[in-house]
């Protein structure tokens, strides 16, 4: 059996659980900059809020009490989601973190009564360590787990626990889900099943082999033999590598000089390399791209893209080489709104491609250092340790004027009691 712990609107949660009060109001967190919703409270829900939806179109019903609105504080949405992990980690040896408020996990195969008793006691536990509400779904498979959580959240009568096990309950549930409702089958795919008379799970699954193979690919077909209750999908399953790593962002006001620019581009290449070195990759390209403000005519967004002499994760040399690529495309009489950094078509990192005309970028020596900057960031603060070129003042501070405080990981946030 496979179980999906899945956390109730988990942002809101976190939250909430340092100030009780805002469980009475509906709640909505809003990105990096205040600029729109990310997250919602199920009362926020229930009045038909919109993910995604433009921050100032609330303000108003906020100065009048009607919601409450925070700024994110993914640091401490970080800590909560490790500790809900870590309390998940005692139920079972084999567990997928599928995502920050999701994990996958294998069970014995034990009658539904059991795999309900099991499933009620792992929310009770979360619940009481954590405070934070978890919904369960028990399955066959990773993908009818994963239709069965959604049940659960649906359907308040079953208490945060749905199994679906049993072939007639299967069969039930996949007559009314949707094609767009089937973890793995995205909207363009949904499109292309119903143009082809498919409009629920139980007629995708009664289909000729060939044709779903045709008309969905290998791992499309994968799918639909999970909706038969044939497991394709395990928890032990490496994590597939990146292909490509962006770091890019608009900043809360333009900059108009080359000297920050480069600063800011220097920033977003350290981050990005750090990121690269955590999957043991190295890059043979990197694009530089800078914008001004959309709204200012005349509008002109550039991009520069270089390929390196050798693949490399070694933040200096991308650093040196993003340099030399702004110098090409930055233009002083615009004020730039955004920029960002992409590296792509990776190599494995454990493997040298020797070259007889160009030396190597990165020796054992700069591993090493790269090696011990990551680990230094990691252990105390991302930017515990950072490049000069960098700069010192942070033009990539976000505008968060509601951000709660960081309740678990900052000594002068803690709560104090009287």
């Amino acid at each position: 059996m496979f179980a999906l712990v899945d956390c109730n609107n988990f942002y809101a949660s976190c939250e909430e659980v340092f100030n009780p009060s805002l469980s009475q109001f509906p709640l909505i967190i809003l990105s990096n900059n205040d600029g729109c919703i990310i997250a919602r409270s199920k009362k926020a829900k229930e009045l038909g809020i919109p993910m995604g939806g433009p921050a100032y179109m609330y303000k108003d019903r906020v100065e009048r009490g009607e919601i409450r609105m925070l700024s994110s504080n993914f640091t401490l949405y970080a800590d909560m989601s490790q500790r809900v992990m870590q309390t998940l980690e005692s139920y079972a040896p084999r567990m997928e973190i599928y995502s920050i408020d999701e994990a996958f996990f294998e069970l014995e195969e034990l009658s539904e009564e059991e795999l309900r008793n099991e499933a009620c006691r792992m929310r009770e536990k979360v619940k009481k360590w954590t405070g934070i509400p978890v919904s369960i779904g028990i399955g066959p498979t990773k993908t009818i787990a994963k239709m069965a959580n959604e049940l659960a959240k649906k359907r308040s009568e079953l208490g945060g626990v749905s199994i679906l096990i049993s072939k007639t309950a299967i069969r039930a549930q996949l007559e009314v889900t949707e094609p767009e409702e089937i973890w793995g089958i995205g909207h363009a795919l949904a499109e292309r099943l119903k143009a082809n008379r498919i409009y629920t799970a139980a007629q995708l699954i009664d289909c000729d082999d060939s044709f779903i193979k045709k008309l969905l690919g290998v791992v499309g077909y994968r799918t639909v033999l999970e909706l038969r209750a044939v497991p394709c999908f395990s928890c032990s399953q490496p994590i597939e590598k990146r292909k490509s790593i962006i770091c890019s962002r608009s900043f809360k006001k333009p900059i108009t000089n080359s000297s920050d620019l480069e600063n800011v581009i220097a920033t977003f290449v350290s981050r990005a390399a750090e990121k690269l070195r955590s999957q043991q990759s190295r890059a043979k390209f990197i694009s530089i791209v800078i914008a001004p403000s959309p709204f200012i005519q005349p509008y002109e967004g550039r991009s520069c893209h270089i390929d390196l002499p050798n693949p490399t994760a070694y933040t200096p040399e991308l650093i040196r080489l993003a340099k030399e690529g702004l110098k090409r495309i930055y233009r002083p009489q615009f004020a730039y709104k955004k920029a960002g950094v992409l590296l792509g078509d990776f190599c494995d990192g454990s493997v040298e491609q020797m070259d007889w005309i160009t030396p190597p970028t990165d020796t054992p020596k700069k591993r090493n250092l790269m090696r011990t900057i990551d680990r230094i960031n990691r252990r105390y603060d991302k930017t515990a340790v950072q490049f000069a070129a960098e700069g010192l003042d942070n033009h990539l501070r976000s505008s968060q004027t509601q951000v709660s405080p960081r309740f678990t990981t900052s000594w002068k946030d803690l709560l104090t009691v009287s």
